[in-house]
């Protein structure tokens, strides 16, 4: 990307990493962003990799685990992990929306390891 780009988050494919949450995610030069869309109490395990992620909270409720310790995380919340520290998220009883942002950017969307 040299010129730059736009778009939009509802034009990019889906997948479904785990059961209740559809992603969907760019690479800029530098970052990959990515927009998580969680069902009630659907979970992302913990896991790590060696980016740091900065997770921002557009709508819903979720728990967000970092480095062993619980974070409650409502709308216009975030948070940033730095790479290598274990992470991961439950949603709320309503479900979640969240974007995360990983710097530098990923080799691939799965580039990252589960520990639980």
């Amino acid at each position: 990307m040299t010129d730059g780009a736009v778009g939009s988050f509802a034009a990019l494919s889906v997948d479904e990493p785990y059961a209740g949450i559809r992603r969907r995610s760019f690479d800029a030069h530098g970052a990959t962003v990515t927009r998580y869309e969680f069902a009630p109490g659907a979970r992302f395990p913990l896991h790590r990799h060696d980016q740091e992620q900065i997770t921002l909270v557009e709508a819903g409720s979720l728990t967000m685990e970092i480095a062993g310790v619980p974070e409650q995380l409502s709308p216009g919340g975030w948070s940033v992990v730095p790479g290598g520290v274990e992470h991961g998220i439950v949603a709320g009883p309503e479900g979640a929306r969240i974007t995360a942002i990983v710097v530098p950017r990923r080799a691939a969307a799965d580039a990252y390891e589960v520990v639980a």
